[in-house]
């Protein structure tokens, strides 16, 4: 059913004068006690930029094509998306609304675009599909514009029900983010969108900031704009935005990118002075964890970038170039031998490219995840020994733990050249430090 007569449907029925019954709607800034219509639910369709699948269609319209809810095909993907986006509370509300009918109101626009109760139009086509039930309808208060007459309000209202009272519900994480960017960009303030989502404005700052470095992550991998690539990876980004703005990498919400200011608390953290290619190389890194899906028991790698004296690599600066130096040297050689996007699409050229790109990361993830962990380790180490300097007998008997573990029967040991090179170092040092000892002995 087309627009115009979705329109002239829904004024009929307000016309009719028959509501099923009332309910308040907080919109324009304003109580409205409105009535509520049950509506054939033909006459309805979804919202495809709800704010619960948002990265789903997104993700999908830069693969394939712009998802039009009017066409049963996608309508059908669209309620794939929503089904999907909650199975197990979809499940109970579907259980619910059996037993009991839909009990909660929705509302929805004048030419019939679902603003809040997509979820339960979906269940109430499920079941009616399941009962051969016709017409089944959905019970909603009717807005007298349409998304095209007021699309700021409209989404207003819209976040205020799916963000700010329906929050409890199992959101995916990213979904947030997504939302703020979305209302920044038809120039909401933070402080308008902090109140739309029951939230801080200073939380707000923050979710644009997050929401910027995951695109940023994206179009450095030529993923932009397939958010569902996202997945599972919200703690670091979070944790990553707080470091960074600690070492001056600020967000200026005015252009929505990111300047180095050479300021912040975690630079007193540090024995040197970073510039911004150091910090956008911490950045480098971290996104190569990301994408590895790499947080280590207990989140190790927050090791690798927090604002700490003694437990920081990116705070010590020999630790930190040693670490970078074999970041770059063990992955830029995997990366080069990584299929292009292009040639992924030349070789499944009707391929999902999200499914791809997921088969191309796990491929990054074995190929990596071991060089990750034994240089983060080595790092770590490294670390733990500086924390002991004033401990030398400490250092000592673990220098020596560690070389009598070592197999002097394997090829490993007494064919490899840099191995020799290693035990003439240990000599000299060894050497050194008996000289050290004699001299202070003598005096």
């Amino acid at each position: 059913m087309n627009k115009d007569l979705r329109i002239e449907q829904l004024d009929n029925i307000k016309k009719s004068g028959k509501p099923y019954s009332k309910m308040e709607v907080f919109y324009k800034n304003d109580r409205h006690k409105m009535d509520v219509f049950e509506i054939d639910l033909e006459l309805l369709i979804y919202n495809k930029y709800n704010g619960r699948i948002s990265s789903m269609v997104k993700s999908y319209e830069k693969q394939f094509e712009e998802l039009n809810p009017e066409q049963d095909n996608h309508k059908k993907k669209i309620e794939e998306f929503l089904w999907n986006s909650s199975l197990n509370y979809n499940k109970n509300t579907e259980t619910d609304i059996n037993e009991k009918g839909q009990l909660k109101y929705g509302i929805v626009t004048k030419d019939g675009i679902i603003i809040d109760g997509n979820r339960r139009a979906l269940i109430l086509n499920k079941i009616a599909k399941e009962k051969n039930i016709r017409p089944q309808y959905f019970k909603a208060a009717i807005l007298d514009e349409t998304l095209d007459d007021n699309p700021k309000e409209i989404m207003r209202l819209e976040t205020m029900y799916q963000m700010g009272e329906d929050a409890k519900v199992d959101y995916n994480p990213i979904e947030k983010y997504l939302k703020c960017k979305d209302l920044k960009e038809i120039d909401f303030t933070k402080e308008q969108i902090a109140k739309m989502m029951g939230d801080k404005p200073s939380n707000v700052h923050d979710y644009l900031a997050i929401m910027k470095l995951m695109d940023d992550y994206l179009d450095k991998l030529t993923y932009s704009g397939i958010y569902t690539r996202l997945e599972k990876t919200e703690g670091i980004f979070v944790d990553l935005e707080n470091y960074l703005s600690s070492y001056g990498y600020i967000y200026n919400e005015t252009n929505n990118e990111f300047q180095y200011k050479n300021t912040g608390n975690g630079l007193s953290k540090m024995n040197w002075n970073p510039q911004e290619t150091d910090i956008n190389e911490l950045k480098l890194i971290y996104y190569d964890f990301i994408r590895a899906r790499y947080s280590g028991e207990g989140k190790e790698y927050r090791i690798i970038g927090k604002p700490n004296k003694e437990d920081s690599i990116f705070c010590n600066k020999s630790i930190w170039d040693e670490f970078k130096e074999n970041h770059f040297k063990k992955t830029d050689n995997i990366l080069a031998s990584e299929p292009t996007i292009d040639e992924i699409r030349k070789d499944n050229p009707k391929g999902d490219l999200a499914k791809l790109l997921k088969s191309r990361d796990e491929k990054w993830t074995s190929d990596v995840s071991g060089l990750l962990k034994g240089n983060l380790n080595i790092a770590s180490d490294k670390l733990a020994n500086v924390k002991s300097i004033k401990e030398p007998k400490k250092l000592l008997q673990k220098a020596l733990d560690a070389l009598l573990q070592i197999n002097t029967d394997i090829e490993a040991f007494y064919l490899d050249n840099e191995v020799e090179a290693l035990i003439k170092e240990i000599n000299s040092l060894t050497w050194d430090f008996k000289q050290v000892i004699k001299h202070n002995k003598q005096n």
